[in-house]
Order: C-alpha cells, then structure tokens, then sequence
C-alpha cells in the first residue's frame, strides 16, 4: 500500500525526526510504501487564534520565547550547522522532498509527537489533518499521538467541537500516554490503545554500529540533554559541575545549549544515539532524552517540569524509570549511581514492538 505519516519531521528536533524515521522503517518493513506529508496552516482563522490565545507552556512555545531568541542570536554560526544537518538528515534519511505533494494514499498514519497538541504557539494553528482529516488518504489512523500539556477542559467549546468532528474520520487511534487518552475519550467517547513512541520499539543497531564518533566527544563524560538554556540556572549548574568533577567527567550538551558548557562539534541524529551508547551518564528534562536513555544508556537522571509532566510521569511509570526521576537536585550523585536495569527495559521493549506490529498490520 501507500502511505502517508503526517508528522512534526519538519520540527528541528532529534527526537522528531528519529520518530519519523523510526515509524517509517517499521512501515516499509511491513512491504508498504511510505512517503512524509505536511502540516497545512489551518483554514480557520478564529480557530487559529483561539489555539495560540488559549496556549499553555510547552518546548514549542519555549522556542518561540524572546530569552530562546536571544540565544539563537548568540549561538547564530553553531545554528545554521545545526540546522544544514537536520535538512540533510531529512534529504538522505527521511527522503523528504521540497515539493508539494499531490498523490492520494491508501493510508495516512499520523504520529508520532505531539500532533494533538493545539493548545501552542505554531505556524500552522489548527490543521484538521492532525485530527483525522486528511482528504488526500483513504483512511486515517494515528501512532502513539500525543496532545502533551494539553487537557480537553482546556479547549474552548468552538475548538472543541471542530477536533471532535475531524476525529469521526479515524479509522484506529494509537496513542502514548494517559492523558492523550482522556483527550481522545472526552472528545469521541471511543476507546484508545496505547503504544510506546516509535524511537522507542524501533532497531537503531545498524546506524549506530555505522557510525564512528572520533574526536567529536571526550572519552568521558556526563550527557546533558535539555532544551537551550533550560539547565542554565546556578543551583542545577553547581550541582552538575560538583558531580563530574567527583567523578571525572566532562559535562556535554550535543542537543540544547548551555551557556556553562563546552560547544561540542554538531552530531547527527544517528552520532546522537551512539553518544548517548557510550556515555557515562545522562542527565535530562525531556521526554525523548528519557528515552534514549533508556534505550542506550547506562544511568540516567530524570527531571520532570511542569510542562512535560504529564507525558514524562506516564513514560517513566511504563518502562519503569521511577527510581531515575529527579525530585532533588541535591540526591543527583545517588540517583546517577543507580545503573539502568537494561534487562527489565529490554523487555518491555521487545513486547512493546510486537504489540506496535499487531497493531499496525490490523489497522493499516
């Protein structure tokens, strides 16, 4: 068959474009063609206005602060790098092309990410697409879809009613958390299943094994993954800074910028996973840190913000991750020194993408 996936790979994000790659394997593997599609800016302009008026915090709209500016200026050079790689990834990984794409598909699977998630500063406002209305595929169905910070009561009546009615055309609904499930419940009344992201069931061993890091990290080191500036703050830089000083190692930050730590040379999201293999230790805020740590590290320090609890407490709880979150800076060297139960993760993992795989073969 033919396929769409109606994503955030556009968004320059690790995390946003391994998801897409890793759903796209997992669906040409299964013998279907699969080819990416845009998110549209919405048609209707209240409804545009009601999603950025009635926005809670979210990374999204934290890219989009005048402080996250002020470092996008600073680090200007860094940037462009930075952004060059994400296009080539998308180019010769994704094989997106900068066209606009008129073809009409057997199916359209939107996920993974936060595509549920109206509730934000974006350039696109409310697209129905994300919702279930694609006029260009056959049949809609979603993948482990979130609405992040999102909560239905949240949603003014008019926006409400609009995703309500887009969601009447999907076929399955997938999604990975809990409250994304209250979301689609409240609105539809349907039941949902759950599923892990796809950066998580997915087989990255290839790429990793292919890629060669050299001198582009130190031989050890702690692994900051957050979003720039977010660990910028005195208490979590001293408390980050005593422990690797403690125990010998150099604080690296390959995602978002810190304006206490080192620039390192612009990773690959293929060199990425492999630091995150090799690393010593990894401290993050993020949910897709969360899961590469949990995927490929060997300790991890989890802290949880108001923004992301909602996915972050629900993805700790599934992989049992509870005893890596991070309530109190000052217990950082004894949550670090609690080795990540690979065996018990792995696991779940491997029953996680058979129930990916099921689940894809019936609805598609």
């Amino acid at each position: 068959m033919k396929i769409c996936i109606l994503s955030m790979q556009r968004v320059d994000n690790y995390g946003s474009v391994l998801q897409g790659y890793s759903l796209k394997k997992l669906i040409n593997n299964l013998g279907h063609h699969t080819e990416f599609i845009d998110i549209k800016k919405g048609n209707n302009e209240d409804l545009n206005k009601q999603c950025e008026a009635f926005s809670s915090f979210s990374e999204f709209e934290y890219n989009n602060s005048i402080r996250y500016q002020m470092l996008r200026i600073k680090n200007k050079f860094s940037n462009i790098e930075t952004q060059k790689m994400f296009n080539d990834f998308r180019k010769k990984a994704l094989h997106i092309k900068n066209n606009n794409n008129t073809s009409i598909y057997d199916v359209c699977i939107i996920g993974s990410d936060e595509v549920f998630n109206c509730l934000q500063k974006s350039k696109w406002g409310f697209d129905p697409q994300l919702f279930g209305e694609v006029k260009i595929a056959k049949k809609s169905i979603t993948y482990a879809a979130s609405c992040g910070s999102t909560k239905v009561e949240m949603l003014p009546e008019e926006l409400k009613a609009a995703i309500s009615k887009a969601m009447t055309n999907l076929s399955a609904i997938s999604v990975r958390d809990e409250n994304t499930a209250l979301f689609v419940q409240a609105l539809t009344g349907r039941e949902v299943v759950y599923h892990l992201d796809p950066v998580a069931i997915g087989d990255f061993s290839n790429e990793i094994q292919n890629v060669h890091l050299k001198n582009k990290l130190p031989a050890h080191y702690c692994l900051i993954y957050s979003y720039q500036g977010r660990m910028n703050d005195e208490n979590t830089k001293e408390k980050i800074l005593a422990y690797c000083k403690k125990n010998k190692l150099t604080p690296v930050a390959p995602f978002g910028k810190q304006n206490w730590i080192k620039p390192q040379k612009v990773l690959s999201p293929f060199e990425l996973l492999k630091a995150f293999v090799n690393a010593d230790s990894i401290i993050t805020d993020t949910f897709h840190g969360t899961l590469f740590g949990a995927k490929f590290g060997k300790r991890m320090a989890i802290i949880i913000r108001d923004s992301n609890k909602n996915k972050l407490n629900d993805l700790t709880m599934r992989l049992g991750l509870e005893n890596h979150v991070l309530t109190d800076l000052n217990d950082l060297s004894n949550v670090l020194n609690k080795e990540l139960d690979r065996t018990s993760i792995d696991e779940i993992l491997v029953s996680e993408r058979k129930r990916t795989l099921n689940y894809l073969q019936y609805s598609l």
